[in-house]
């Protein structure tokens, strides 16, 4: 039997939590509930019922569920399929790289409490 291989840059994780997303349009800023889906140290797998053209820049809001603290971090989505987008992370700042490298180490240990 053929092995599968993930060719991903990073693992998923389950994610099961409210978020918030905005999008920042030239004339107006948007702000849509949604929920998350999958989570990596590289981006988030999201359902929001919003339009979210792929290609557009987003900021992606969330509690971590370790330390209830807020976690926003700038993003771009890259694919869409109805109501579920991938984003990618576009993060420039080290502290929330290290914050979303840390996320990603306690989902790996499956130290990350249910949402």
């Amino acid at each position: 039997m053929e092995q599968l291989v993930n060719r991903r840059r990073w693992q998923r994780y389950p994610f099961d939590a409210s978020l918030r997303v905005m999008v920042d349009h030239s004339a107006e800023a948007t702000v849509v509930d949604g929920r998350g889906v999958h989570f990596s140290e590289g981006g988030i797998c999201l359902f929001a019922a919003a339009n979210l053209p792929v290609g557009s820049q987003v900021k992606v809001e969330f509690r971590d569920p370790h330390t209830n603290e807020p976690v926003r971090v700038r993003g771009k989505v890259r694919n869409r399929s109805v109501y579920l987008y991938g984003v990618e992370f576009l993060s420039d700042k080290f502290e929330e790289r290290q914050q979303l490298a840390r996320l990603s180490a306690e989902f790996r240990s499956g130290s990350v409490p249910s949402a």
